[in-house]
């Protein structure tokens, strides 16, 4: 399967987050609570498995075979402007005033 790494990159950090958002509710359920054995377990064993898909996404190898033509040995593509319009020929956009309600 191919994937891009941005991709991959993404896909940690949603893990991650969710990780983090996971331990902070756990540690926000109460002890004295019938249900928070069930919880925290139940939470325990989603954050087991957001680690395991972790450990699968960083064990996947990385090839650059497709970026070899894109750089080749100090050469750069800059891609070139072909008819943009120029910032003063833009309409300017006007700011329209709202009503602030204050609470």
């Amino acid at each position: 399967m191919k994937a891009k790494v941005a991709h991959l990159f993404k896909k940690l950090e949603e893990i991650e987050r969710d990780s983090v958002e996971l331990k902070k509710l756990t540690d926000r359920i109460a002890d004295d609570r019938e249900y928070s054995p069930f919880l925290k377990e139940s939470f325990l064993s989603e954050m087991q498995n957001l680690d395991e898909q972790k450990k699968e996404i960083l064990k996947v190898s990385v090839s650059t075979a497709g970026s070899e033509r894109f750089l080749e040995k100090g050469k750069k593509e800059v891609p070139t402007e072909t008819n943009a319009p120029s910032d003063s020929s833009l309409p300017e956009k006007k700011k329209t005033e709202k009503n602030i309600r204050k609470y």
